[in-house]
């Protein structure tokens, strides 16, 4: 793995980042509810009410695993996992304490 391939899944991370976190305000905004009251409503299952950060880890593993076999896609699945990490980290530390006043951190 060179600069090459870390410059283009670090922009895939900043672009999945980006789309993540304001699909995520967006849909706290319209819905009017927080991702408790969320997964109260609906009862998902346990997989989709785990934190997007520990999918996020997940893929980007992943991406690394597959880099010499699959090297097309590589990028993109660890670009994913950086992506989901960070959109994570950055709505529950910077995002939600500027906005409700704490990191709104549940489990799951």
């Amino acid at each position: 793995m060179d600069k090459k391939y870390w410059k283009k899944t670090g922009k895939i991370g900043a672009i999945v980042t980006i789309i993540y976190e304001v699909g995520t305000i967006l849909s706290r905004v319209f819905s009017g509810i927080s991702a408790g009251e969320f997964h109260e409503r609906y009862n998902l299952p346990i997989l989709l009410r785990i934190h997007h950060m520990f999918w996020g880890i997940f893929f980007f593993i992943i991406g690394l695993t597959i880099a010499r076999r699959l090297p097309k896609y590589s990028p993109w699945i660890a670009g994913i996992g950086i992506g989901l990490f960070l959109s994570d980290v950055i709505h529950h530390f910077i995002v939600l304490p500027l906005w409700i006043g704490n990191i709104g951190w549940h489990w799951p």
